[in-house]
């Protein structure tokens, strides 16, 4: 028996950091607190309780700060494993566009916010440079791949837009040198959640223990229905009242 963690493992880590850190964001944040109602917010974080909430929505997007780094871990980790590489970028795709009115509800409130995207968008832009870096040697080429990739991120602000990028070609490039690999990853962690303490660096802890096997359970598609499912019932929890304490 293999010791350590499996793809799968991690994956479901990673899928865990999402939900804690979007029922922060949505649910907390964004319901009980009514954070995008200045008077309001003002007026609930004054008392006891809504102190108590302040907290408990940090401490959920604290634990949040670990899923990026997991999932650009394991997004260079398949790509480099897939027989196809083409099909797999594009089903990231699909997934970011179907998820982007489930983000848009549960973090605006709108089902079309053209401002932000969601971060799968952003796990696409890097398996677009990874393709590029692939299918050729040419230094001026993958350098300007990698320009491009973090320019679109940036124009079309996906989240964690060009930290994110070079987060995902970080794990690509230095996938052979383990400690290559985690300093360039905590250094990026670190710059991209500087406001959250770093805490984002902690996300290397399960990381290592990654044993490099996918893992018995087949878990292919569950991270593409969950994300937009988990958007989606958290806007409803919301909307329902359960989250505004209403």
């Amino acid at each position: 028996m293999a010791h350590g963690l499996t793809g799968n493992q991690l994956k479901l880590i990673g899928m865990a950091a999402i939900l804690m850190d979007n029922i922060g964001a949505v649910v907390i944040q964004g319901g009980i607190l009514h954070s995008t109602n200045r008077a309001m917010y003002e007026t609930i974080i004054a008392t006891s309780s809504g102190h108590m909430w302040v907290v408990a929505g940090q401490v959920c997007r604290y634990c949040g700060r670990l899923a990026f780094p997991i999932f650009a871990f394991l997004v260079a980790e398949e790509f480099v494993r897939a027989r196809n590489r083409w099909g797999y970028t594009m089903r990231m795709l699909a997934f970011a566009v179907i998820s982007e009115i489930p983000f848009d509800l549960a973090v605006y409130h709108t089902p079309f916010y053209f401002h932000y995207q969601n971060m799968l968008f952003t796990l696409f832009l890097g398996m677009m440079v990874m393709m590029v870096m692939e299918h050729t040697r040419n230094t001026a080429a993958r350098g300007a791949a990698l320009v491009a990739g973090c320019v679109l991120s940036w124009a079309i602000q996906a989240d964690y837009n060009v930290v994110g990028i070079l987060l995902i070609v970080t794990m690509y490039w230095f996938r052979h040198n383990d400690i290559a690999q985690l300093a360039g990853g905590i250094v990026l962690c670190a710059v991209e959640s500087v406001s959250y303490y770093c805490i984002s660096a902690l996300a290397y802890v399960p990381i290592v223990l990654y044993n490099g096997r996918r893992g018995a359970m087949q878990l292919k598609y569950l991270f593409y229905v969950f994300y937009p499912a988990h958007l989606i019932l958290l806007y409803g929890i919301v909307r329902l009242g359960i989250g505004t304490g209403s």
